[in-house]
């Protein structure tokens, strides 16, 4: 039984991941904004967070450095999504390239200023691994009072997010205009929506999101090696998104595939039968970046994204 809850702490932390931050990158492809950028902007705010709870002091309540924690990663990560908005909106600068350039970035710039704060005399070039146990118990709780089954209670507010998203897209006047700049954003602009303000609101909720989905992700973890960034889950979360054509209800369901695979790769030495094939470490680590490559091989023909996406308004040539 402890085995079984476990495995399904685990699977309902990497689907909460996976699915906020892709729930996120919705928001920007919706107003016609490619969020390829959301590896470093789960990166930034887990880096972010990560060096506020290593920094927070003792004194302070659990309750409050947790509120804390939490603002620091949704604020940072939205801020650094403003370099795409800057880049892709008002620049029009190409938009794979500068969504590129960022995920770079992020995890450069956690490594360099993460160093830094751990040179020590003992270690004076520093490393880029943060530990932070005391968040840990703060954010994990035993399940059932159960040792060894650890909860995330950050996971109650991503499965609460989820219906008002889906009723903010779909049932609200933002969403639908949100939804227009995506698709003709010369109509929406010719009904008086002002296209690039509605896409930096856009692209600014994906920064929030993801960098929620960068905090959830670290903290599952007593301590975390920021030379990784996000360990790929950005990515993972960009073909959820694909896969989940745009929809929040079936972005749900496709995170929860591809959770599948990622928790099979961390909880497999507990499995008597997969444990004793001898496969190698490696092959559970890579399957579910290889099940997303086939998956969307199969699929990704059929999912159409918004018209628009990845196409900069230009107001002098509608």
């Amino acid at each position: 039984m402890i085995i079984t809850l476990s495995i399904l702490s685990f699977l309902l932390a990497y689907v909460s991941v996976l699915t906020i931050t892709a729930l996120g990158g919705m928001f920007s492809e919706k107003s016609g904004t490619v969020a390829l950028s959301l590896e470093g902007s789960m990166t930034i705010g887990a880096f972010s967070s990560g060096v506020a709870m290593y920094l927070l002091p003792t004194y302070l309540p659990d309750g409050l450095c947790a509120i804390i924690v939490i603002l620091v990663a949704i604020i940072s990560s939205g801020l650094y999504s403003l370099l795409l908005a800057l880049a892709c909106i008002t620049f029009k600068a190409n938009q794979t390239l500068i969504g590129t350039a960022l995920n770079i970035l992020s995890t450069a710039l956690a490594v360099v200023i993460i160093k830094q704060i751990t040179i020590t005399e003992a270690l004076p070039v520093g490393n880029s691994r943060l530990s932070f146990n005391r968040f840990y118990e703060i954010f994990n709780f035993n399940l059932f009072g159960l040792q060894g089954v650890r909860f995330n209670w950050l996971i109650f507010i991503v499965l609460a997010l989820i219906p008002i998203i889906y009723v903010v897209i779909y049932k609200t006047k933002f969403g639908l205009r949100l939804s227009s700049c995506g698709e003709n954003p010369s109509s929406a602009d010719s009904l008086g929506i002002n296209v690039n303000k509605t896409r930096y609101i856009g692209v600014i909720l994906s920064g929030l999101f993801a960098g929620f989905g960068g905090l959830l992700l670290i903290s599952m973890n007593a301590e975390w090696e920021f030379a990784n960034g996000a360990s790929g889950f950005g990515f993972l979360a960009l073909a959820v998104l694909i896969f989940g054509q745009w929809k929040p209800l079936y972005i749900f369901l496709g995170a929860f595939i591809f959770s599948l695979f990622k928790t099979l790769s961390v909880v497999y030495p507990s499995i008597d039968f997969l444990a004793n094939l001898g496969i190698s470490s490696y092959f559970y680590l890579a399957l579910p970046y290889v099940v997303c490559l086939i998956v969307l091989v199969f699929t990704s023909k059929k999912n159409v994204g918004p018209k628009a996406l990845g196409v900069p308004y230009d107001k002098g040539k509608r």
